[in-house]
Formats: C-alpha cells, sequence, structure tokens
C-alpha cells in the first residue's frame, strides 16, 4: 500500500502529532541531540509519500556508513529545534522554515551517550537538496508503504536480555535502532494515530 503524498496525508500526520504526548528524557549529565524526520514524496508517482535518510560517508570517525537521520549536537545555547534544521541545511542542503514542522516524538537516548530529540517535517522543494560530502555519502527516500510489508518490523531477541533488538527491513535496507526506532514511531503515531512507545527496545552494538 502507498500513501499518496498530498494535503490529506499532511494534516493526517501533523493532527496525530498533535494528540500524542511526547516523553522526554531529563538527560542530565549526557549530551544532547536532535533529528529531523522529514516526510517527502517518492523517487517516483507510484513510491507515494516517502521518508528522507542518509547514508553516512566512511571519512566520519564514528558511525561511518550507518543509516541517519539528518542530525546532530546540539550546540550550547541552542535549542534542540533549531539544531534539527541546522543540520539538515549543513548535511544535505535543505532549508526549512517553520511552516514545514509537523509535530514532536518521544527522545531516545543512544548507546553513544546521547539524549536525542526527534522533530518531524513536511518538504516539498527538493530541488535544492545535496549530500554534503563530509557527512553524508547519499541520501534516499524510503516509501512510507515499505513499513506495511510483513517483514518490516522485526524484533529480535538477545541472548542474556529481556528486551529485543528492533531491526526494519524496509525493502533492501535494513535498518536498526535508534534510527530505526524513530521511524517505527512515526509510523505507527504520525501515520495511524497508534499510541506506542519504542525507546525500550534495544540498540546493537555498534550503535556505540
Amino acid at each position: 500500500m502507498n500513501f499518496t503524498f498530498d494535503d490529506i496525508l499532511r494534516e493526517q500526520v501533523a493532527s496525530n502529532l498533535a494528540a500524542f504526548e511526547h516523553q522526554q528524557i531529563d538527560g542530565e549529565g549526557m549530551r544532547h541531540a536532535a533529528v529531523a524526520l522529514t516526510v517527502i514524496a517518492g523517487d517516483t508517482p507510484e513510491d507515494g509519500a516517502a521518508m528522507l535518510l542518509t547514508r553516512r560517508t566512511s571519512k566520519l570517525n564514528k558511525h561511518a556508513g550507518q543509516w541517519a537521520l539528518p542530525g546532530g549536537r546540539v550546540d550550547p545555547g541552542e535549542a534542540p529545534y533549531d539544531a534539527a534544521l541546522r543540520e539538515m541545511r549543513e548535511e544535505i542542503n535543505l532549508e526549512l522554515d517553520e511552516s514545514a514542522f509537523l509535530g514532536r516524538l518521544d527522545d531516545i537516548s543512544s548507546r553513544s551517550g546521547y539524549v536525542i530529540s526527534p522533530y518531524v517535517f513536511w518538504a516539498h522543494d527538493l530541488s535544492a537538496m545535496a549530500p554534503n560530502p563530509d557527512e553524508v555519502a547519499s541520501i534516499h527516500r524510503i516509501p512510507l508503504g515499505l513499513f506495511g510489508g510483513v517483514d518490516a518490523v522485526q524484533f529480535i531477541e538477545v541472548e542474556g536480555q529481556t528486551e529485543k533488538l528492533l531491526r526494519l527491513q524496509l525493502g533492501p535496507h535494513r535498518i536498526h535502532a535508534p534510527t530505526g526506532a524513530f521511524l517505527l514511531q512515526l509510523w505507527e503515531v504520525g501515520v495511524h494515530g497508534r499510541p506506542t512507545r519504542v525507546r525500550h527496545h534495544l540498540q546493537p552494538d555498534w550503535a556505540k
């Protein structure tokens, strides 16, 4: 099933997020980061609406080559919302204003020691979008319809752990938490209005 990239979907996601009581993490003693989850048009009209994802460049010291959402560390004195928009400009040259903001999802603490705050946006004009080669190897449009696949959302048992590892299999793309957790919550909360929590799911060792 594909989701048409139109004002009906935009209002649906914004309304569902407005009704959702997102949870924040105090994060005292932890570093703070912010990410942008952006709904865009797919590569083709048949793809419908999609999520914007990046692959990190191999040049980075940490998390090289991994799937990621545009985002990064919040600078001193900077609001997390502003950090998400700034990182989007710096990483993929996508400039959005307040009218693009749809809502908020739950904070997640990462294994790398950050509290990550997610902000959801809607973007029509991607004409200037381009990867910053120092940070981003490639930009991808992941159709929302892939989330409805039979094996799209996978929970994997880990020896000695009560909680399970979250993994998304979206077409040929395998995406783990925390990025996968943010995507899953947007699918559950934003698209379907189901008040789903995701930050308890395990993250892989290499997410440190």
